[in-house]
């Protein structure tokens, strides 16, 4: 293994202020990143309350500053363990430590950036209406034939890990390193591509979801190129994200109900134990594992700390779990990455850091399963998900009349900006972005310039097209769609 195959400064296009050594490009993304308008609109875009006005109560930022934070913690103990073996020189990291840091960190500040107003409710609005409304466009203007085309797929399959990667590359052209978008590549599968459904399948795991759309492809493979990897593998670094995520959601979203009053500390303190005692029963777990009663007895080092003190009871709660749940878990998470290094290196380690059949992962899954059912399911919650469905899809729905231009309609609409036949469509076209068309006009450009056009070219034209208006709502904040949606429905 040697890190010098992975932690390297290309990027698709020559940066015209090249630094040194890895590390110092590593800042240069950190700069690039930091201050993108793709990591500012984070701020308000919801965690799992959409329209929050506490600002206590996390948006998407203040989630991927936690992230961000535990990611490094892990990258640090990942390079102490691998210095305390006298690793470091032989895997080609010793001059290297500050960029493997900063990589990660960077990554986990940047994992949620193509994530759409209104959460993960958001991410299936999309995906309902392309389902039918997208898909009905497809099928009326070239027959029933279409629903197999690659481009189709790729377009049913809305994916906020893809759409981060669209929006870094193509939309946003930040011109991140190689090693730094590779980071964020957490699913190995391209969006047309169907998911494994077999548990044997070696890929199971890495490709569950999407990890980018057709329109990223050639930049894929050219990435995959560069830090050789092979198709369907993970990024070394990729891992580590990714655990940091895991560890930093499953505590904060019952943090956020505790602070929104959703649950009590009390319910809270014997949701986590009814749930781990539930596990006695499942097959899949080890008894030993849940006889430990890991999670269990850290909730009742956190309850007698609750008990007390006499002001801010519920932080205190919260505080104690977190705190040693954070350090061991992210403990944990280093421990595997180092005992998996080979696996984790190649990318073929198909599960996250956090999985086994241990205590820890058991942990992790309890905390989800309460969110789940106490959280998620709360009536306050579904109904801003159902407002929030209800504004993507009316979004999406209005500019509808856009794609059902017919090709050559909305070629001369594009190049002049003015349809005098169509004075909706018109107005709709000039409410949007002007970024988001500029490249429209690019990935187009060639078939614009064809004397003749085959039904392949109009599809492919039709594929950007819609690109182009998914893009433009997925990026809004959550006010933004809000009042987008009131001001197209006239609402008062």
């Amino acid at each position: 293994m040697d890190y010098n195959e992975k932690l390297k400064h290309e990027r698709f296009r020559a940066s015209t202020a090249p630094k040194e050594t890895f590390d110092e490009e590593m800042e240069s993304d950190r700069g690039r990143s930091i201050n993108s308008a793709a990591v500012r609109r984070l701020q308000q875009k919801t965690q799992v309350f959409p329209l929050e006005s506490n600002a206590a109560v996390r948006s998407r930022l203040t989630h991927s500053l936690e992230v961000q934070q535990v990611g490094r913690y892990i990258a640090k103990l990942v390079l102490k363990k691998l210095n305390e073996a006298e690793k470091l020189k032989a895997l080609g990291l010793d001059d290297k430590k500050d960029g493997f840091t900063s990589a990660i960190e960077i990554a986990c500040l940047l994992h949620d950036v193509g994530n759409p107003a209104f959460g993960h409710f958001g991410e299936e609005a999309i995906n309902m209406w392309s389902e039918t409304s997208l898909l009905n466009v497809f099928t009326e203007k070239f027959g029933d034939e279409v629903k197999d085309n690659i481009l189709v797929k790729d377009l049913l399959c809305f994916e906020g890990n893809a759409q981060a990667i669209r929006l870094l590359h193509s939309l946003q052209d930040l011109n991140l390193s190689f090693s730094q978008v590779a980071c964020l590549i957490k699913y190995t599968r391209p969006a047309y591509e169907p998911k494994p459904t077999d548990k044997s399948d070696r890929y199971y795991y890495r490709k569950k979801k999407p990890g980018y759309y057709y329109s990223e492809d050639k930049y894929v493979k050219a990435l995959q190129n560069n830090l050789n990897i092979k198709s369907g593998n993970r990024f070394p670094l990729t891992y580590i994200m990714e655990a940091a995520d895991d560890i930093s959601y499953c505590i904060a979203d019952l943090d956020d109900a505790l602070d929104k009053g959703i649950l009590n500390v009390d319910q809270l303190h014997k949701a986590i134990n009814d749930i781990w005692d539930s596990y006695l029963d499942d097959e899949e777990v080890d008894n030993e594992v849940v006889k430990k009663r890991y999670l269990p007895n850290l909730a009742e080092k956190a309850y007698k700390r609750y008990e007390s003190e006499s002001h801010n009871k519920n932080h205190s709660y919260i505080l104690t779990l977190r705190t040693i749940l954070v350090n061991e878990l992210a403990n944990y998470a280093s421990d595997r990455y180092i005992e998996n290094h080979e696996a984790v290196f190649d990318g073929t380690l198909d599960e996250s850091l956090l999985d086994g059949n241990d205590e820890f992962h058991l942990a992790t899954e309890v905390l989800k399963d309460v969110a789940s059912k106490y959280v998620f399911s709360a009536k306050e919650v579904e109904r801003l998900e159902l407002q929030g469905h209800t504004i993507i899809s009316g979004l999406l729905d209005a500019y509808m009349p856009l794609l059902k231009l017919d090709y050559e309609k909305f070629k001369s609409l594009s190049k002049t900006e003015f349809l005098k036949p169509c004075p909706i469509e018109t107005r709709l076209y000039h409410d949007l972005s002007n970024k988001h068309k500029r490249h429209y006009s690019d990935s187009v450009k060639s078939i614009h310039e064809q004397e003749t056009v085959s039904d392949e070219d109009k599809i492919l034209e039709l594929y950007y097209r819609s690109r182009l208006l998914i893009d433009y709502i997925s990026g809004m904040t959550d006010r933004f769609a809000f009042e987008e949606y009131r001001s197209l429905k006239a609402i008062d």
